[in-house]
């Protein structure tokens, strides 16, 4: 069991370790998916994993965001320093980056990121398949799916305990790389979700109150008061967000789930006051409990609120505050006032306390409100190892006899001993011998290490002990018992690998096996010059008019729509493509939680027996659920499975899959690079709406419905609703049969004008995406994209397009090399 603490920088590290971190986890100067971090160098690492063995703490390195091909070189010589340098792991959501890695460092551990969208068992059964020793899971789980994917996986489960949340299935969001150019997938999120905006219908009704602002911003993660039940489950490791953070706010959150785990997860109210003070935007359990409603957003303010103190009461340039809490000398409070101003007061000297109220001076006026504590006057900073108290007690006893070689044992209290010695011969005092107090005061400058001295023994007699020996002898064994503590980590390290699933040979190797096993039929019958028009629609109604154009294939399912496709609709699909002799593809949801896999595997039943042409997958825990299927036919990959470089292409060719849409976040250029390595016919979504987030959370039934998810009156069903934000720009809000909430873009992603690059490129297939769309739209655009891929049309002008975008064809994510 592992308390996981996040450090940005040198000083949170520090911060964490002495705080009671089991493991912590950094970010190196590359990638990494906290870029705006200050990370550390590889000489800052190497002294950080020194430090972290030496207390038997582990040390794992991000690499967690999607990696071009032209990053390949520097990211493998990246993979083997961090193989020098000896972590303990990796954290990864490219399976490309992980293939690299088995080849290039193939010691390092690998664990899945939660951006790898790990929602069930079968995607946790499939990467352990891989040889990922541990997996985090996403964030929107419950108690109960938590605790029975422990149960039955051989890999070590991970969890997010605290900290901030995403609104939408980490490593599925797309909303600040197409709103704003900076991408989660890339390290440079720019938290659009935190923006205000207003919930409307698509007739121009406004459903939120204008001070219901902040209605996609949530409340902070905190699970203090379900450590018991967590522990119980059997998570392996307790992860803390927070890379971000201040120093404060890494020492107070991890000491507090320290004192909290060391408990068997018993929490206090005073626990959780002093998670309070760490940061928050307010605290909520979000989806442990099957929660999806408006309680777990901030609403009227997505900042850092801390401890509520009290109402404050203003008169001229003074604050009076009556409160049972403690305020104190540099306390950091923050005032929201009524009329919705925030004000930050630093308490000074000058404070006053008196009849129960404190009397706050103030440098400016402000008007009354309510006062929050942000943060404490306490520990704000490390103070370096001097000061550090989380250091090993030892005892040292001098050895020697006069005229011989002098000795010094030093022992913990753990019980690890080391015995170094010293050239010097031992002689008697001519005059005044060395002083036991002497002795110990030079043996027990300890101060830059992380020993401390709890007694010296030393041999009777007179004896000359000159500083310079004892000061040698102390600096030997340190440096013995250091190396000796670091040799007992990797020791227990390698001995807690024996548990673990395997899979140490190079990925591509494994992935090769592991396609065998699993058995799909693959066709790669495209030529690299062939255009296929393939339409993506999630009703009959849309499948019966994309029949009627002359489209070459047919994606049915993967509905943005509350009621679901029934099971006869996937029989009676094939049959009228067959008629028409189109190609047809089942899609199958983008998302499926562990409580759900007896639905989808029911689902994916009948559209094996409907036997289609192939069906396109989002996650790869649906490979696990095909094969338990004893499904041999064709396998697809979808935009879901995030592959944005050759090596992820690679693996999944290995895997048995026949085409992959590519991610939505390639360019053209890497499309191409990916194209020319002749693995597998690629495809990519040229026309419709993107779909930006996939989130749990319903604004829908918060604000239009009852303000629970559990129990809606299914009121999506009845109107069509957005997102609007401070521009007016409308996000069209569509909801799924397994009740999630689907937020597409604002503005319709349209290619027609860029074909002849798109002709000329190494994509194989062109992807309508038709959900939701009209038969008169469907019937639109099929035909304008045939007739310019056959040169009948010209294509529309470049320039004075309105309200569409090019998406990432031609403008890379923020951050790509």
């Amino acid at each position: 069991m592992e308390l996981l603490a996040p450090a940005g920088t040198m000083e949170n590290f520090m911060a964490a370790l002495e705080a009671g971190a089991d493991a912590i986890y950094l970010g190196g100067k590359v990638f990494n998916a906290r870029s705006h971090a200050g990370n550390f160098d590889y000489d800052e690492l190497r002294e950080a994993l020194r430090l972290a063995h030496i207390l038997q703490v582990g040390i794992y390195v991000t690499v967690n965001i999607l990696v071009g091909d032209r990053e390949s070189k520097a990211l493998a010589e990246h993979l083997r320093e961090l193989e020098r340098i000896g972590v303990d792991g990796i954290i990864v959501q490219d399976l490309g980056v992980a293939r690299i890695a088995r080849q290039v460092a193939p010691s390092l551990e690998l664990h899945g990121s939660t951006q790898m969208t790990a929602t069930n068992l079968e995607t946790v059964q499939f990467l352990e398949r891989l040889g990922f020793t541990r997996v985090v899971l996403s964030r929107e789980l419950s108690l109960d799916e938590i605790r029975h994917i422990c149960e039955h996986a051989k890999a070590e489960i991970e969890v997010f305990i605290h900290g901030a949340l995403c609104i939408s299935y980490s490593g599925q969001c797309l909303m600040s790389s197409f709103i704003g150019g900076r991408s989660g997938n890339r390290g440079s999120c720019a938290q659009p979700c935190r923006l205000p905006y207003q919930l409307v219908t698509l007739d121009g009704e406004q459903i939120t109150h204008d001070k219901e602002t902040y209605i996609m911003s949530p409340k902070d993660l905190n699970y203090s008061a379900y450590m018991k039940e967590l522990i119980e489950a059997g998570v392996a490791s307790f992860k803390v967000e927070g890379r971000m953070k201040k120093v404060s706010y890494v020492h107070e959150v991890i000491g507090t789930y320290r004192t909290i785990i060391d408990r068997s997860g018993q929490a206090t109210e005073a626990d959780f006051t002093r998670l309070e003070e760490g940061f928050n935007r307010g605290f909520s359990t979000a989806y442990l409990e099957n929660n999806g409603s408006k309680s777990m957003m901030t609403i009227s303010a997505p900042n850092h609120l801390g401890k509520y103190l009290g109402e404050g009461q203003v008169k001229g340039r003074t604050l009076s505050l009556r409160t049972k809490e403690a305020v104190a000398e540099g306390d950091l409070l923050k005032v929201i006032a009524h009329t919705g101003d925030v004000h930050y007061i630093t308490v000074t000297a000058d404070m006053t306390f008196d009849r129960n109220i404190y009397r706050i001076p103030l440098t400016e006026t402000i008007s009354a409100g309510k006062v929050y504590r942000a943060s404490q006057g306490g520990y704000t900073k490390q103070r370096g190892l001097k000061d550090f108290t989380r250091k090993y007690k030892s005892y040292m006893f001098l050895h020697g006899e006069e005229g011989s070689t002098v000795s010094l044992t030093m022992m913990l209290a753990s019980g690890q001993t080391v015995t170094v010695t010293d050239e010097y011969v031992l002689q008697m005092a001519n005059h005044k011998p060395t002083s036991v107090e002497k002795i110990t005061e030079q043996l027990g400058r300890l101060g830059n290490t992380l020993f401390e001295l709890d007694h010296v023994t030393v041999p009777e007699g007179s004896f000359m002990w000159p500083s310079s020996v004892l000061n040698s002898l102390r600096r030997h064994a340190v440096e013995a018992m250091e190396e000796l503590l670091i040799e007992q980590y990797v020791a227990s390290w390698e001995a807690r690998k024996a548990n673990l699933p395997t899979g140490m040979e190079l990925l591509g190797d494994m992935t090769k096996t592991v396609g065998q096993v699993l058995g799909f039929t693959q066709v790669h019958t495209l030529e690299s010059n062939t255009k296929q028009l393939e339409i993506l629609v999630d009703s009959l109604e849309g499948l019966q008019q994309a029949i009627m154009t002359p489209v070459d294939r047919i994606v049915f399912g993967d509905p943005l729509q509350r009621i679901p496709v029934a099971y006869p609709v996937y029989e009676e699909a094939v049959q009228m493509c067959r008629e028409a002799n189109k190609e047809i593809i089942f899609s199958t949801p983008r998302v499926i939680k562990d409580n759900e896999s007896i639905a989808f595997r029911d689902m994916v039943n009948h559209m094996v027996q409907a036997n289609p042409d192939g069906i396109r997958v989002h996650f790869l825990g649906a490979l696990e659920v095909l094969h338990q299927l004893g499904y041999t036919g064709v396998v697809e990959g979808d935009t879901g499975l995030q592959t944005f470089n050759s090596h992820t292409l690679g693996i999944l060719n290995d895997l048995g899959f026949s085409t992959v849409n590519v991610s939505l976040e390639a360019t053209l250029h890497q499309m191409n690079t990916m194209a020319s390595k002749n693995i597998m016919p690629i495809g990519a979504i040229v026309q419709g709406r993107v779909e930006l987030m996939i989130s749990e959370y319903c604004p829908i039934s918060s604000f239009a419905g009852t303000g629970y998810k559990r129990g809606c009156p299914v009121v999506c069903t009845k109107q069509d609703y957005a997102l609007q934000d401070r521009k007016g720009e409308l996000f069209p809000i569509y909801t799924d049969p397994f009740c999630r909430t689907h937020i597409m873009n604002s503005r319709e992603l349209d290619m027609k004008s860029y074909i002849d690059d798109l002709r000329r490129s190494g994509l194989q297939r062109l992807v309508i995406d038709g959900r939701q769309r009209s038969l008169k739209w469907i019937a639109n655009e099929v035909s304008m994209y045939h007739q310019l891929l056959e040169g009948t049309v010209k294509a529309p002008s470049k320039e004075g397009a309105t309200h569409i975008t090019r998406g990432h064809f031609f403008k890379g994510i923020l951050g790509e090399s």
